[in-house]
């Protein structure tokens, strides 16, 4: 195949503008992790039922299994910048929704249509950030890594600020620096109640910045070119990369660990971390004790974890590299659930969420460097997809086996549950890269 960026004149046709992607996919993150500080807090301000959140996480992985394959496809026919462009538009519609219905029915046919949504924006995104010179691998797979450290730390601190803003004012209104970090960073207690209004602001400021975002990397987000491609994709090439995809075994041995079994591990966290913080006394229903913390600690784990990503991407990294990501990521999720102290939900948070940034990753640019270049959108979709499965599926058993209406229900047992299934899916592809050694020479592998 000819390559595009072996021609020191094409050298960029249709690579991404790193200087547009990241600063979208900053706003891009912002929207989703505002929210994920935000709707624990509203949820309890609505008075829906107690297990909502859990409802609104099963559902949105669910629509994740069809969202994740459908936008490696899309992506390949249409290209990640329309795909990206689209998605956010997509996102819209749940804002509006939490605004005007928020019932208990609607936040589950929104939940639906966020992961469906979800999963379009962020295959798009980290495909769309592969299509540069090989050098630069290694950066922009660091820099998209780091913006979602970067926009979830701003969506929690404005998300708080927002909510609690009538709090807030009298501090603003005096300059009162000292103030509004105290209480910003829950040093000093905040005293009110959210109740639904208050939550509004964040609401319509998450719809323009999306609206924004959408025009700018439609518009701005590639250069103009084919990237690395003989001609325009088309659906029966399209399907053709599919059966080709079918037939790769080193896809399946990563996808299989990493994704079917990583999924799970993913989920315990996204699901049952707000209940760890209520039984640590970090979360009292709608008021803030101490979740800010933990999830400003989440957050800016994610920069170094961006940063060390970076500096592994673009390297082929060995099948080894992989293990200890999935057995790392399994260790730190134990831990969670064991943690009985508050120092030790952090300690155990911060490992867990530093891995985290590698695992996305696994499902991106680790397995787009181990597959032929036609395959990359195609791949990290249906990686994606399989680790969308796993979830889907743990998301909705883990709730059935313990119950977060239940008055006897312990947090710490789902997510027990999860790390272990990631340390067998660790020690399964350790064996199998014994025998069948997931790095090869690029010449090797053919589609």
């Amino acid at each position: 195949m000819a390559s595009n960026t072996s021609d020191p004149v094409n050298r960029l046709a249709g690579t991404a503008r790193l200087w547009v992607a990241v600063p979208v996919a900053i706003a891009s993150f912002f929207y989703s992790n505002i929210l994920e500080y935000a709707l624990p807090l509203y949820f309890d301000a609505i008075d829906v039922p107690r297990d909502t959140w859990t409802d609104l996480v099963k559902w949105k992985l669910t629509a994740w299994i069809f969202g994740s394959m459908l936008a490696g496809l899309l992506a390949r026919r249409y290209g990640e910048r329309m795909v990206w462009s689209l998605a956010l538009l997509g996102k819209v519609i749940v804002l509006l929704g939490l605004i005007y219905y928020p019932t208990h029915f609607m936040i589950i046919v929104l939940s639906a249509w966020q992961g469906f949504t979800g999963a379009l924006m962020w295959i798009a995104g980290v495909s769309l950030v592969q299509m540069v010179p090989p050098e630069r691998k290694g950066l922009s797979n660091g820099l998209i890594m780091v913006s979602l450290g970067v926009g979830a730390v701003i969506g929690a601190l404005i998300g708080r600020l927002l909510i609690y803003r009538d709090e807030f004012s009298p501090f603003f209104a005096e300059a009162d620096v000292a103030g509004i970090t105290s209480r910003l960073f829950n040093f000093t207690k905040l005293t009110s109640t959210p109740e639904m209004s208050d939550f509004m602001p964040i609401y319509w400021t998450l719809i323009l910045t999306t609206i924004i975002s959408s025009f700018v990397i439609a518009v701005w987000g590639q250069r103009p070119g084919q990237f690395n491609r003989e001609e325009p994709a088309t659906w029966s090439r399209t399907f053709a990369d599919v059966g080709s995809l079918a037939r790769n075994p080193t896809f399946w041995a990563l996808v299989i660990p990493l994704a079917l079994l990583g999924g799970p591990v993913f989920q315990a966290s996204n699901q049952f971390l707000p209940y760890r913080a209520e039984d640590l006394g970090l979360k009292v229903g709608s008021e803030d004790q101490g979740w800010i913390w933990l999830q400003l600690l989440k957050t800016l784990v994610w920069i170094p974890g961006g940063i060390a990503v970076g500096f592994l991407a673009g390297r082929r990294a060995p099948g080894l590299a992989a293990v200890v990501m999935l057995s790392s990521f399994g260790l730190a999720a134990v831990g969670i659930g064991f943690s009985s102290l508050g120092w030790q939900i952090f300690a155990c948070v911060a490992w867990f969420e530093f891995t985290r940034q590698f695992m996305r990753w696994s499902h991106a640019g680790y397995m787009a460097e181990h597959m032929p270049d036609n395959l990359r959108a195609t791949a990290i979709g249906c990686a994606i997809t399989f680790s969308g499965l796993g979830s889907t599926i743990y998301s909705w058993i883990a709730p059935w086996v313990w119950n977060p209406a239940s008055a006897d229900f312990e947090s710490w047992k789902p997510v027990v549950a999860a790390g272990v299934l990631g340390l067998i899916g660790a020690a399964g592809l350790f064996v199998y890269d014994q025998f069948r050694p997931i790095y090869k020479p690029i010449s090797t592998e053919e589609a």
